[in-house]
Parts: structure tokens; sequence; C-alpha cells
């Protein structure tokens, strides 16, 4: 197999001196150091660096220019352990490419012919691995198509992902020699009028209010680095430096995801960071130094709350560091309104603070107080909430529609975060039980359903595959049952899709999905038909939602209901066949 490449291999004359490609079969059990250490004993001049990789039988040793030859004398040919040692002058390394080079090589890679519409796996993989280029088509890559031709491209996606779990499931009983669910035929498909190959109908995608395409997101996290040109700034990572540890951040001014006021807010701690008399983070291998981070924003539409990471101060030192950043982000001419500063301590080299980090209340208020169909929400720094307010509306309306939450529904509200949708529904339903894994959001949903005086609801801390099956044999079983999932990325725990084929109670189930690829998984899972269980769910209507326009994701709606409670469409009128057009898909 060959050996893999590294930026050090390719150095032949450094500033420190002459590189040399040293190998043997020896080398290959030989740690680093180790190896460093022998050659030092050997050589009759010095060695000023060695740099190895665990598996590698070779490694570059640099020495003075002057010393080279004399280096190569007397190492070719010695024998290491069992081997004998060879020496090579080491090839020279490309210059590295400049900013309009990489640009050429981007615009080759990204095209596509004039006029073609890319769908989103076209996209994807294009985009996969390659470098963006600039913030703007970084954080918005689809922001060269027009929103309606956007607003196709997703569409498309979920069409495709229904299409997909309707044509897995009858491939999974044709390889179980059992019978088809009636569901996933073409005369199903056309009888409900569904497009070509689609278990159910699709609605019209949902998407972003026009007056709402721009500044849409409510959260907004921006890093504290140095841009192209050396100068610190506040804003988008828009690549890491070549040694893999380094951040070039750009401006966010041109993106068009961030409110003015978070763009207003990133001058004003690019401003401070530029004065401070703390040094900007820096990370490399096996050492860190500095203090600004990052910081994190979230905008209720009027106020501001705001968490700045640093690395950890403490004492005099803190005071300082407090001191400068509610200075610089409370400042009236700037009009931000913050109402809300936190300082998070971050010491990792990863940006992604570990969930015990310490986080402390250094200005305002400990919330933020968001508004949501009628209700409001208070939410902290590390609250999780829908960035996009408008649109999520849009979403929940239809996904209480669909759920249709009555008095004598009980409303199971799985992976229930702070509670926004099943309080939404408690205003219609008996009750409402909220599950979910992080202690604090279960909290902030009490809180919630206090601020709003609800008080048909239950919250339960707890993964939802332990908690699930035991909260519903415990049911009443005098109320009939439908849930709402809106799990993370990953999708819904085996267990947790047992429990809610098992209730005979539930009814119904509405899924709300990130990620479609993993919604396909779970709608296998609990559509496919099985001996055990006589009335497994049917996937009866889809609707795509675009919550971050510009961007490559997707949300989608899926209703699910009991095989006994669908009424068949082939035994009634079918509706006209689904357009010959909408028979394309991603794949």
């Amino acid at each position: 197999m060959a050996e893999p490449e590294t930026p050090e291999a390719g150095e032949a004359q450094t500033s420190e001196g002459a590189s040399l490609h040293v190998q043997s079969k020896d080398f290959a059990k030989m740690p680093s150091g180790k190896l460093e250490q022998w050659l030092k004993e050997v050589s009759p001049v010095a060695v000023q660096k060695v740099f190895k990789l665990p598996t590698w039988s070779y490694a570059f040793v640099t020495v003075l220019p002057e010393d080279k030859e004399k280096f190569k004398e007397a190492i070719n040919g010695i024998l290491c352990r069992d081997f004998n040692v060879t020496v090579k002058d080491g090839t020279p390394r490309k210059p590295p490419k400049t900013e309009e080079e990489r640009a050429a090589k981007r615009q080759k890679k990204n095209s596509f012919p004039p006029g073609h519409v890319p769908t989103l796996k076209d996209l994807k993989e294009k985009l996969k691995n390659k470098d963006p280029g600039d913030v703007l088509h970084k954080s918005a890559p689809l922001i060269e198509w027009s929103y309606e031709q956007q607003l196709g491209m997703k569409s498309t996606h979920i069409k495709t992902a229904v299409r997909a779990f309707t044509k897995q499931v009858a491939q999974k009983c044709k390889d179980l020699n059992q019978p088809e669910p009636s569901w996933t035929s073409h005369a199903w498909s056309k009888a409900s009028g569904a497009p070509l190959g689609c278990a159910c109908p699709l609605d019209d995608i949902i998407g972003t209010p026009a007056d709402s395409l721009e500044g849409y997101r409510n959260k907004c996290e921006f890093s504290i680095g140095w841009d192209a040109n050396g100068e610190v700034e506040c804003g988008f990572v828009q690549r890491i430096t070549d040694d893999g540890f380094g951040r070039l951040v750009a401006s966010c001014e041109e993106v068009p995801l961030v409110p003015q006021v978070m763009k207003r807010l990133c001058q004003a701690v690019r401003d401070c960071a530029r004065t401070s008399k703390f040094a900007i983070f820096k990370r490399g291998k096996g050492w860190k130094s500095g203090f600004w981070r990052l910081v994190m924003a979230r905008f209720s539409g009027s106020e501001l709350l705001v968490m700045v990471q640093t690395a950890t101060a403490t004492g005099e030192e803190k005071e300082q560091l407090c001191a400068e950043i509610r200075a610089a982000l409370t400042q009236e001419s700037l009009q931000l309104n913050v109402v809300s500063i936190y300082l998070q301590f971050n010491d990792e080299v990863s940006d992604a603070a570990r969930p015990t980090a310490p986080l402390e209340l250094i200005y305002g208020q400990s919330q933020l107080r968001m508004k949501l169909l009628g209700l409001a929400f208070d939410i902290g720094p590390l609250s999780f909430y829908q960035a996009n307010s408008i649109t999520c509306e849009l979403l929940y309306g239809r996904a209480l529609e669909w759920l249709q939450p009555k008095e004598e529904v009980a409303v199971l509200d799985v992976c229930c975060g702070v509670g926004t949708i099943g309080l939404c529904a408690s205003q219609k339903c008996r009750k409402v039980i909220g599950i979910e894994l992080v202690p604090e959001a279960v909290e902030s949903a009490k809180a919630n359903a206090a601020l709003n005086e609800i008080h048909n609801t239950e919250w339960t801390v707890g993964k939802a595959e332990d908690v699930l099956p035991k909260l519903l044999e415990e049911m009443d079983p005098s109320l009939q049952v439908s849930a709402v999932v809106d799990p993370p990325r990953p999708g819904l725990h085996h267990v947790v899709l047992r429990a809610l084929r098992s209730c005979s109670q539930l009814s119904r189930i509405v899924y709300v999905s990130c990620n479609p690829d993993s919604l396909v998984e779970d709608v296998v899972k609990l559509t496919m038909p099985s001996e055990n269980d006589e009335d497994p769910f049917v996937p009866v209507r889809a609707v795509a939602v675009d919550m971050f326009p510009h961007t490559l994701h997707c949300e989608m709606i899926l209703l699910l209901e009991r095989m006994s409670q669908v009424k068949d469409p082939r035994k009634t009128e079918a509706p006209a066949a689904a357009p010959a057009d909408e028979a394309t898909n991603d794949t």
C-alpha cells in the first residue's frame, strides 16, 4: 500500500537546512523519538530535525547544508538493527498555490454547464472535501440559483427520500419472500396522486417567505482570528491553514443568512479584539496560547443574547477581560440592544466546548425571550431552538395540523428539547408528555410551561430508548395517543422505533426530520410488515420545508398512520396522476 504524503515530505531545502530521505525496514517499528536518538548517536554531524509517522519505514532528516554530504557518506549503508539504511535527497516541495490558482481550481471543479440546475445530491458530491472559496459560497452554496430553483432542488430531494423508503420496503419484502405492502405498489401511488414511485402524496414545499430570505438566522457562531491579510477579524472560518491547525477568518458582511445586527456585533468584537491586551487564541501540534476564540449570538427580533468564548482567565485578568467585553458590546451607538452576555472558558484545541465547560453570566438577564405561535419561550446560550423563527412557525403549523391534537388525545413529544412543539400542541389536547436527554432542556421546558400558564404537560429526562417503553406501558388505556418526533441527524434509536410501533394506542406519528437519509431508515423499520404486528404504520403524506435558504439543508415532515386507519385510495375515485416530469429524482 502506498505511503501517505505529507507537507514535510517535500522539503528538500529549508531555512533550517537540507532535508534528506532516510529509509530502513527497521524504522517501521521504531518510534520517532527512538529513531531521532539513534541517528544523533551514529551521525558525525548535528541532526536538526527528524520527522516520521508511526507506520513509516522512512523519515525526513534535516541537517545543515554544509553537513549534507558528510551525513550521507556516514549513514548510507550502515546497519540499523537487521536492515541497512539508505539516504537520498528529499524531493523538492511544490510551492503553495496562490489564491488565484485556488480560485481557478475551485471554479473548474464546482462549475456546472450554463443553465443546468443540479440536484442537491450533485452539489453535495461536487462540494465534498472541496474548498468552496469565499465565506459567501461556503455559507450559502446555493446563492447562485434563484430561490424558485432552490425550492425545486429541495422538493426533488425530499421526493427522492419518499421514493427511497417505498422502494426499500418493497425490496426487503421480496428478499424475505413475503407479500409487499399494498402501499408500495404503482397502483396505490397512482390512485393517491403521489409522484411516480412514491407511497404517498407530497404537498407543495414550505419555503421561507420572500421578505425573510436575508438575515433569517436567529443564532450564529463567529470565529475570532486573522484574515488573509493578517488582520484580526470576527466572522466565519474561510478555510483551515495548511498546517491543519490555524483558521483563516473572513468577514460575514456579504453573507445573506446573517442579520444586520449580528454583523454590527462582529464589528464590535473585532474592534475590541484588535485593541485588547489579550491575544487571539492560537493552536498547534502540542501547544496553544492566547484567549479570544469565538462569539455566539441569539436574536429575538429586538434583543441579543451573546456568549463569548475564550481560554481560561482568572483573578484580575478575568475581571479585565469581562470589562473589555461588556464595554465593547453595550455601546449605545452600535444599537445592538444586548440584554445578556455570557463568558465561556474553553482550553481545548477544538472550539466545540465540553458540556462541563465553565459558563458564567457577566452582564444582564440570564435568558432571551422568543415568541412562537402565540407562546413565549425563554432560552439560554446552550438551549436548542430552531434557527429560523419565521419558517419554524410554518413548519410547526403543518406538523400540528397533521398531528390533530384533540381533547381525548395524549401527545408524545419525543426529543422535545425546550418543549416548543409539545407546548404548542398542549392547547388542543388532553396532555403532552415530553422526553428529552438534556436535563437543562427539560428544566427549560418546565419553566416555559409555567411561563405560558400551561398545566397539562409532563417532562421526563432520559434517553428516549430507556424511558419510552415503560412510559407507553403505563399510559392511560382510555386515551388515544399521537406522537411527534424531532430527532437529531442520526435519527431514532431502534428501541424507540420498536416501542412506537408496538404501542397499540399510538395511531399517528408526525416525523419532523432534519436529515431525510436517516428518516428513510427509520420509516422502513416503522412500516415493514411483521408476523408479530398486524397493524404497521403507513406513510400518508409528506412535505419539504426550507428552513435554511441558500444552503444545502432541507427539512421534511412525514405523517404516518396505522394501516387499519388508512383508506385504500384504489377503492375510491383516483385523483389525476402526477405529471410525468415529477418522476425525476436526484439519484
